[in-house]
């Protein structure tokens, strides 16, 4: 019977490899956390508060300081299947036809986890160009610049450290800064380059996606790497016979989540704005919201 030879590890192999290849979001925010992943699993992160910084040379004494930890849970509440129909997977593999369609199980599920996080990193950042308060339509490369400079100015407002910042930007956003930036400020010299990566300026790696829900209007999300976490696992992969034709039925599963845990690192900027939406963990004392 054809599915008695079935060898789950090297399908499963060959979808881990399409699935992690050609990742742009997910490899930049945190992503390692111990113990099995599995739906309805909760990940505790733990998050330090700042000590006071006092004087001491005056008294040569210093009283120990309570500190809370602001830790906050990450739900794994994302879980996503394929399941696809094999004549023969005995002449599948023989003929090596089957690393095909794990690449092709692996590219879908790093498309849906690529957009997940996205989608993640957009509806809960600060957004800097707010409808309601004359939101700027960004539709050339200097509108572009002015809005990657007042996400970085947010940035170091909110005293996010200057190194590992991202610039993540869709292709209607990356094409106005392909189109104004010089050759010298483009990916393309002897480093190493991300994949998605167009541009190392003002301080951010520019990362462009196109798994972005909107493409047309001009988005870029400047963030931390220490701002958000991505947990996620191809948990299952198995064969089994189908009731009905003579086929076997090949199927996985995808379990994940992820969220921004530091809202403070990651600042939107939406051309003709959007939505402000409020967080009680987050001082929005010191923002402005809306282009001046």
């Amino acid at each position: 019977m054809a599915i008695d030879s079935f060898i789950p590890e090297i399908w499963s192999a060959s979808v881990e490899t399409e699935y992690t290849a050609g990742q742009i979001v997910i490899p930049t925010v945190m992503g390692k956390y111990d113990g099995e992943v599995a739906r309805g699993n909760q990940v505790n992160i733990t998050g330090a508060v700042t000590p006071s910084i006092r004087d001491y040379s005056s008294t040569r004494t210093i009283e120990a300081e309570d500190l809370d930890d602001k830790g906050q849970s990450l739900l794994i509440d994302q879980e996503k299947a394929w399941s696809i129909l094999v004549d023969d997977i005995d002449r599948r593999q023989a003929a090596g036809d089957l690393g095909e369609w794990a690449g092709a199980a692996g590219r879908a599920l790093r498309e849906d986890a690529e957009s997940f996080m996205i989608g993640r990193l957009l509806s809960q950042a600060f957004q800097a160009n707010v409808t309601g308060s004359t939101p700027v339509n960004v539709n050339e490369f200097s509108k572009a610049k002015a809005a990657a400079l007042k996400i970085r100015k947010q940035l170091n407002d909110n005293k996010v450290p200057v190194d590992g910042r991202f610039l993540l930007v869709n292709s209607a956003f990356g094409s106005l800064l392909v189109d104004g930036l010089s050759d010298a400020a483009l990916a393309g010299g002897s480093n190493e380059l991300r994949n998605g990566q167009i541009a190392r300026v003002w301080g951010f790696t520019v990362l462009e996606s196109p798994h972005f829900a909107e493409q047309t209007k001009p988005i870029a999300i400047g963030y931390h790497t220490s701002s958000a976490a991505f947990v996620g696992q191809i948990q299952k992969t198995e064969a089994l016979r189908h009731q009905s034709k003579f086929a076997d039925i090949v199927r996985g599963l995808h379990v994940y989540g992820g969220k921004v845990t530091r809202r403070e690192a990651v600042v939107a900027y939406v051309s003709e704005g959007v939505a402000q939406s409020s967080d009680p963990g987050f001082n929005l004392d010191n923002a402005t919201g809306a282009e001046s």
